[in-house]
């Protein structure tokens, strides 16, 4: 995804540019995004998944508490501002934590225990522009809360892996670790900590030791990549629970096929985040298109109430973008089409009509009746490529008639405007 080039603005002019890290979805890609949004549909009834939607803007402190930092770093990373009436509200920066508050708020646990819900649309996070990491992202999210138990972690790692093999993702593969619990976390950070305070890590990292040292993992200098391969991991210092949890987690993704790479060096930086994290690739694409995990501690520390819940978030963007990469195939347009044709005055204020009671006989019309001449509403007809061509001018409209083309052999007839949609449907069939 090439930056995009910001041009000066002409005073007085405004420039027409998406504003930067935002990005538009274009009708030339309108059927691959209504393929991805109908397969996630689709796969969401058939694991039982609920729909739900919460609001782009939720109070700041949502975003801030449980993520590992101090609130005024935080900030720095959230579109966020004063609303007229004085209150601080932040555009979502992820769709889970909006959705634990739903869940709280509206009592949720007593519609299903566990809750399994699917939801769609932007989060907002303020950073660098880079290749595959914009400002604006639009996501697919599913999530589980209510339950702890490791039969919903492979859940949403499944309902995700189907809907990447229904868009036809090849070589899919999932890389998994645990990240343990508040207990054996906190021991396995201090040997991390021990191990690092020996070593000769670049200048970043050595500021990071104390406070964030799960963040030297993600270094890329030669010499902390290096230093890496010797840490310590925290597979070696699991409590039994927690241990028993990854096994069985590791053990339900065999027994489904799923091609995995355990990752002892993979981490999430959010403290909410415990036991099983992971992240989905397809092929060589050198980004995630999903990741996920358990987030236990959420609720505790955004509410102060133990609800667990486990999620996964998709990018649609990067979906999309690998699916035009590869020339995907998607499928044609749900109901039958047909080009409609009107030249002259008459003809073109009746077409409206006309037009109108095919749609609501589930018939889609396209038209170019902005096209003055038949000839060039025939030639957009062409690219089009409908089955049947409507054909209604001057003379027609007076008749009360008009002509079906076959468009393929050329074969017209003339017909009563009383017989539109029965013949249309005819030869649709």
């Amino acid at each position: 995804m090439p930056k995009k080039k910001v041009k000066k603005a002409v005073k007085g002019v405004l420039e027409a540019v998406a504003v930067e890290g935002m990005t538009d979805i274009l009708p030339k890609d309108g059927e691959l995004w209504k393929l991805i949004l109908e397969t996630g549909k689709h796969l969401s009834e058939l694991y039982d998944f609920h729909f739900i939607e919460t609001p782009m803007l939720e109070v700041p402190d949502i975003f801030v508490a449980g993520i590992g930092e101090k609130a005024e770093a935080a900030a720095k990373k959230m579109y966020s501002f004063k609303t007229p009436d004085g209150q601080d509200v932040a555009l979502r920066q992820d769709l889970s934590a909006p959705v634990l508050r739903s869940y709280i708020e509206h009592h949720l646990g007593y519609f299903a225990s566990p809750l399994k819900v699917y939801h769609k649309g932007p989060v907002f996070r303020f950073g660098k522009v880079e290749p595959g990491m914009n400002r604006e992202v639009r996501q697919w999210g599913f999530d589980i809360i209510g339950d702890n138990d490791a039969v919903y972690d492979i859940q949403v790692i499944l309902a995700s892996m189907e809907f990447l093999k229904l868009l036809k993702f090849p070589s899919l593969r999932l890389k998994i670790n645990t990240m343990g619990c508040k207990v054996c976390r906190s021991n396995y950070h201090e040997k991390l900590k021990t191990y690092y305070r020996k070593q000769k890590t670049c200048t970043t990292c050595k500021g990071n030791i104390e406070e964030h040292p799960l963040r030297l993992f993600k270094c890329t200098t030669p010499e902390c990549a290096e230093l890496k391969k010797e840490a310590p991991i925290i597979l070696d210092h699991l409590c039994q629970a927690c241990n028993n949890h990854f096994k069985a987690v590791l053990e339900l993704v065999e027994d489904n096929g799923v091609a995995y790479e355990p990752d002892p060096y993979f981490v999430r930086e959010k403290e909410y985040y415990n036991r099983t994290i992971f992240e989905i690739y397809s092929g060589e694409y050198q980004y995630s298109l999903a990741g996920g995990g358990r987030y236990d501690y959420l609720s505790e520390m955004l509410f102060k109430k133990m609800i667990p819940g486990v999620g996964v978030a998709l990018s649609l963007d990067r979906i999309l973008e690998q699916m035009k990469a590869r020339n995907t195939p998607h499928h044609r347009k749900d109901h039958p089409r047909v080009f409609f044709v009107a030249v002259g005055d008459q003809a073109k204020k009746m077409s409206v009509r006309l037009m109108n009671l095919l749609r609501m006989n589930n018939i889609a019309v396209i038209e170019a009746l902005g096209k003055k001449t038949l000839s060039a509403q025939m030639k957009f007809g062409d690219r089009v490529n409908t089955p049947i061509a409507l054909i209604f001018g001057q003379k027609e409209a007076f008749e009360n008639t008009i002509i079906i083309r076959d468009t393929k052999s050329g074969a017209q007839e003339t017909i009563i405007l009383d017989r539109l949609v029965e013949e249309t449907k005819k030869r649709l069939r």
